[in-house]
């Protein structure tokens, strides 16, 4: 469905949806100095193109997915899910080639046994997208690199099929092993909507089931390109990038009954000062709260949100409205939160502009947010200059037990790469950020 030379639609809506409000100021604090390194650059051949995000296991192993490259003789690559081990040294351990698959948007979630899940944005018989598992092999491998084996877990279709189409969001897992996502399009099977978008499950034993389907607007949400938060009550938390009553995206909530899931409304952002555009999913801290971010409003370039509970309403609060250059700007990724309330995040453009390849709206930054009694402090942590470093970094961060951050650069890295779709942007990075 997707294919190398086609710019992917999450990030020409990011670039579109952003829409100018009065300004909302808020202290900042840039006397944070980290070092940045970058722990591999892609060069977008056998070892994958445009890396997404990354995960950690308990070793210090980083995993993820790289939409492109690959197989080069698919069009260019449909993209890897690689290993960046403690040495850096990347492997492929799985080529996509397109009927199993093409173009993951998504990082994987890895379980207790090591096992990697994940989905493709396009591929599969239909075009649509493909649910995947992927194991290392059972049988000794004398190779220097073994790929996993692959499973097919799902296999989404028809276009704008009433069982989601083109998934860009992740996993969560719950306790009994049930594997949460959504899809961006598609489903409207049972509450009358067009193709606006589903959340779905895959049980412990691989079935496949359809939580929700959104009507689109005005009632409800539209394009679901984020993953859903599993509340500690139980409940799904997640929002939609556009519609709601102001066509600016919203905040939702699935709550399981005997009859099925049902859903919520919490907040429809205006598209002013409160933000628009929320492409990233959502954190809770331990009284229930709600963080996020928005692609656009604010000030602007988006925001920082929190969602608090008021009884049997939602109220909103903007922690940040960024500013755009030197600031970030267009926010697209999840939030990390730390053990002492602080939030860390990306930015995809903003930061610094010269020299920027991705061009004059910026490479893009690593911030920070302190709380500060009612008010929060920000930092820029770093700002991707778009040449080694990296640059438009759209997936959340990720914290080892000392503190470090790691995430992944979908640009920058090589400027000089022999791939015609990185030459003078780079095919990515997977960096790490340390304090």
């Amino acid at each position: 469905m997707n294919t190398k030379g086609t710019t992917s639609a999450i990030c020409l809506l990011i670039a579109v949806a952003i829409a100018a409000s009065s300004a909302l100021l808020v202290a900042q604090d840039n006397s944070s100095s980290p070092t940045l390194t970058p722990l591999y650059t892609f060069l977008g051949e056998a070892d994958g193109g445009s890396p997404n995000e990354v995960i950690l296991d308990p070793a210090g192993n980083l995993y993820g997915t790289a939409t492109y490259g690959g197989n080069l003789a698919n069009e260019g690559g449909y993209g890897v899910v690689f290993k960046i081990d403690t040495r850096g040294r990347e492997q492929p351990l799985y080529t996509f080639t397109g009927p199993d698959g093409a173009n993951p948007y998504a990082g994987v979630l890895r379980d207790n046994s090591g096992v990697l899940y994940g989905n493709t944005n396009g591929g599969g018989p239909n075009g649509t997208g493909v649910v995947l598992k992927l194991r290392p092999k059972a049988s000794f491998c004398a190779a220097v690199l073994c790929p996993w084996n692959e499973t097919l877990l799902h296999v989404f279709g028809p276009y704008l099929g009433s069982d989601g189409d083109s998934p860009y969001a992740d996993f969560v897992e719950d306790g009994n092993g049930n594997l949460y996502s959504t899809t961006a399009y598609g489903g409207g099977a049972s509450n009358g909507g067009a193709g606006s978008g589903t959340v779905f499950e895959i049980d412990s034993h691989g079935n496949y089931s359809i939580l929700y389907s959104f009507a689109g607007p005005p009632s409800d949400g539209l394009y679901v390109t984020a993953p859903v938060l599993l509340g500690v009550d139980g409940n799904l938390y997640g929002t939609a990038a556009q519609g709601g009553t102001n066509g600016a995206g919203m905040v939702f909530e699935l709550t399981p009954t005997q009859s099925g899931w049902t859903e919520s409304v919490l907040y429809n952002f205006t598209g002013g000062s409160d933000g628009a555009n929320p492409f990233a999913g959502l954190i809770e801290d331990a009284q229930g709260n709600l963080y996020g971010t928005a692609s656009g409003g604010g000030s602007g370039s988006g925001v920082v949100f929190e969602l608090s509970r008021n009884g049997s309403s939602w109220t909103e609060t903007v922690l940040y409205a960024f500013g755009g250059a030197p600031d970030g700007a267009r926010p697209a990724a999840k939030l990390l939160m730390d053990s002492s309330g602080n939030l860390y995040g990306t930015t995809t453009a903003g930061g610094t502009v010269a020299g920027c390849p991705l061009g004059n709206s910026g490479c893009g930054t690593l911030f920070k947010l302190t709380r500060n009694g009612s008010s929060w402090t920000e930092a820029w942590l770093y700002s991707f200059s778009g040449g080694a470093d990296g640059a438009g970094s759209y997936g959340p961060l990720v914290m080892d037990a000392h503190g470090n951050l790691y995430g992944a650069a979908f640009n920058g890295g090589d400027l000089n790469s022999a791939d015609p779709a990185c030459a003078g942007i780079g095919c990515g990075v997977v960096f790490k950020l340390t304090p």
